[in-house]
């Protein structure tokens, strides 16, 4: 039997009935205000990075901030600057009012030095008291045994250092540590050259980005993954060897070296090194070799030179050099904190001391002992001005040792390390080099 299926479709009519307009609640703004100063000294903070979601304002000289334009409710705010510990407060933040958040950020007192190598293996020491004493890490089947020539600390965990070229196996040296020199590994076999290179500094803007330029070919060399991989970004047809390199906001990057002709140079790219360009050093001699360069704010950039160059000053970005610093001696490395805070360390165990940008300097000499008359290679600071270290090697760079500083650089005590060596770089966390 089929069976049929009515279905009743039943109307009903709605009466139309006036009712409220209904909107989504709107969110309230207010504004945040403090101060940040650090732990240990109370003084005032400047250049504090307060971050709210992609956006971020910047503390003044007093350790100040104002930053508008804030969702109401709670509200993850966070505090960065280069060289003390991130910190991120709860908020509370009320429509058409102003929340107050005063912070204290500690300061990260962790370094690495490196150097030649000993026992089978580069020498790789760490330090968590701001340069007083150190230990080594790394072993033979971590770290290649060739000579480690720079070092950059990104925090107290991740660390980057390059050496010389490993040719017994053939590879790149860049030691890599993401647990505080717990462990190292080699990241050099990344990348694709036709032989192995050596690295002559390195500089990492954060746990992500960082570049390196070499010592024995044109290269400079760049990595966006941590390291993960690494390639070529610039490989110059005018430039015999590169020497150093420094990068602001991680865009902008000056390379320095020597030219085929024998005379000083500085690239520079705009975007992170996609692009290039040259600048000859007009204010340099063709007997005279670029050692170190820095970006300081402006920019303004310094440079550093061996046959008495001594430190040239460019207040355009490398566009016009003026000479800065005079000085009879090779000046190796350079540590700049502030823009205004410069340490310049030299040969014959000379050290240049300012604290107005080189308008004035003193000189000092951290080594007066066994090795008065040595070579300063290298200067680091922690972002307080006040404690740093610098190393010092013997007339033949085998042996060495480090001295640290507490009042800015001008007393020097000798740190306590495991043994005598040759120190190539020293970097605390937060420093330049």
């Amino acid at each position: 039997m089929k069976k049929t299926v009515y279905i009743l479709v039943v109307f009903l009519a709605v009466a139309a009935v006036s009712l409220p307009g209904c909107k989504k609640p709107t969110a309230g703004w207010g504004s945040l205000s403090g101060h940040v100063t650090a732990s240990v000294s109370g003084e005032p903070l400047e250049g504090v990075s307060v971050i709210y979601g992609d956006s971020a304002v910047m503390t003044d000289s007093e350790g100040a901030y104002f930053y508008e334009g804030v969702p109401d409710g709670l509200q993850g705010i966070r505090f960065s600057m280069g060289g003390y510990y991130p910190l991120m407060k709860q908020v509370n933040i009320t429509a058409g009012g102003e929340a107050v958040c005063d912070v204290v950020m500690d300061i990260i007192t962790a370094g690495w030095a490196v150097g030649a190598g000993d026992s089978g293996y580069g020498t790789i020491l760490y330090t968590a008291d701001a340069g007083r004493s150190w230990t080594r890490q790394g072993s033979p089947s971590m770290v290649p045994d060739v000579r480690l020539k720079d070092v950059f600390a990104v925090d107290d965990q991740i660390c980057w250092v390059g050496g010389e070229a490993d040719t017994l196996r053939g590879t790149t040296v860049i030691l890599y540590t993401k647990d505080g020199g717990a462990t190292w590994s080699n990241q050099g076999s990344s990348l694709r050259t036709s032989r192995p290179v050596s690295i002559a500094a390195i500089v990492a803007h954060d746990k992500d980005t960082a570049w390196a330029v070499t010592s024995d070919t044109c290269m400079v060399i760049k990595t966006v993954n941590g390291g993960g991989s690494w390639s070529v970004c610039r490989e110059s047809s005018s430039v015999v060897s590169y020497s150093a390199l420094t990068v602001a906001d991680g865009r902008n990057v000056w390379c320095c070296g020597q030219a085929a002709d024998g005379n000083a140079v500085v690239e520079y790219s705009p975007d992170g090194g996609t692009t290039w360009s040259e600048m000859p050093v007009s204010a340099a001699s063709s007997s005279q070799r670029p050692t170190d360069i820095y970006a300081a704010s402006g920019p303004v950039l310094y440079l550093s030179g061996a046959g008495a160059m001594g430190i040239l000053r460019s207040a355009d970005g490398g566009e016009t050099w003026e000479n800065a610093l005079s000085a009879d001696v090779d000046i190796n490395s350079m540590e700049v904190c502030f823009d205004n805070y410069v340490w310049a360390a030299g040969s014959g165990g000379i050290m240049y001391v300012s604290t107005d940008g080189l308008l004035t300097d003193d000189e000092v000499n951290p080594a007066d002992g066994g090795y008065s008359t040595g070579t300063l290679s290298s200067v680091s600071f922690l972002r307080d001005a006040a404690r740093g270290a610098c190393s010092v090697m013997s007339s033949t760079g085998e042996s060495g040792t480090i001295y640290y500083t507490v009042d800015g650089g001008r007393s020097w005590s000798q740190s306590s390390v495991p043994y005598e060596f040759g120190v190539e770089s020293v970097d605390f966390v937060g420093g330049s080099n």
